[in-house]
């Protein structure tokens, strides 16, 4: 069953073109950030969800149908806050759900820390697979190299570099891949976003005990990269809820469908009594 987007448009932000779907309609707005390495189609299997809600997904710059600038100052955390709220905009959507997996889920944590014009677009928070970066500059410069890593890997190996389902996500450009591997996956202390928080690139780890939105953590039962940070984010933010889907790692969304979809539409339907 195959379900239709009523506009697949793209918006231009400093000459670079950022590539979304809309599904309209007048349901709650959920709108949907996949991880590093993936791209929109990450939710195909959300996507029955739009005859009840009004689904908005995009490619972040670098990813899949968006562009993939050939300059690395066009490559930050504040480049994905801007460009999360750009395709808000574009949409005419004041307000949303935002989930987001891996990456995409903790720059949603990013956006409703970015100041109040940002948070107030920010209904609720669906954190998937997820963590909310470190507090210790050692665990960070691990990660960081990391990315450096995957960054190597794809400007060594091109797309060849992708693994797992990230393969079908119609990446065209490694090099996009690389540069966000390099500068938006890493958490760069001097990235100009991190740079205008008092607590640098610890500002989501820092911050979660001030959320006051209500909030699902999602995590596959065997991903193991991510399940502690999942119970210490549920451990600290108020009112929060963890789901385990079983059997599951990283892309449970694409393992356990059904699951996954049944215990989001409980907490987007469970929103009215919340708010």
């Amino acid at each position: 069953l195959k379900f239709a987007f009523r506009v697949m448009p793209y918006l231009c932000r400093e000459g670079v073109n950022i590539f979304y779907e809309d599904s309209g309609g007048d349901g709650e707005v959920l709108f949907l950030s996949h991880g590093f390495g993936s791209g929109s189609r990450l939710w195909d299997s959300q996507m029955e969800l739009s005859t009840k809600y009004r689904i908005i997904r995009w490619d972040m710059r670098g990813h899949a149908n968006s562009d993939s600038p050939e300059q690395d100052l066009f490559y930050s955390k504040q480049h994905q806050v801007d460009d999360m709220r750009a395709v808000l905009d574009a949409c005419g959507v004041k307000a949303a759900v935002f989930v987001g997996h891996s990456m995409g889920a903790y720059d949603n944590l990013l956006f409703a820390f970015a100041g109040s014009e940002y948070a107030a677009y920010v209904k609720a928070l669906v954190l998937f697979a997820t963590g909310p970066g470190f507090q210790k500059d050692e665990a960070r410069a691990a990660w960081n190299k990391q990315a450096e890593k995957m960054a190597n890997a794809f400007e060594t190996k091109g797309l060849e570099a992708l693994v797992g389902s990230d393969k079908s996500k119609g990446h065209r450009n490694w090099r996009g891949l690389a540069k966000s591997a390099r500068l938006v996956n890493a958490q760069r202390p001097n990235d100009p976003y991190f740079q205008r928080q008092p607590e640098g690139a610890a500002v989501a780890v820092s911050r979660l005990g001030t959320l006051r939105m209500p909030a699902l953590i999602i995590v596959g039962a065997r991903d193991k990269a991510f399940s502690r940070a999942a119970e210490m984010m549920n451990a600290k933010i108020q009112g929060s809820r963890l789901v385990l889907i079983p059997d599951a790692g990283h892309m449970a969304n694409e393992k356990s469908p059904q699951l996954f979809n049944r215990e989001l539409s409980t907490f987007v339907d469970g929103l009215r009594s919340k708010l």
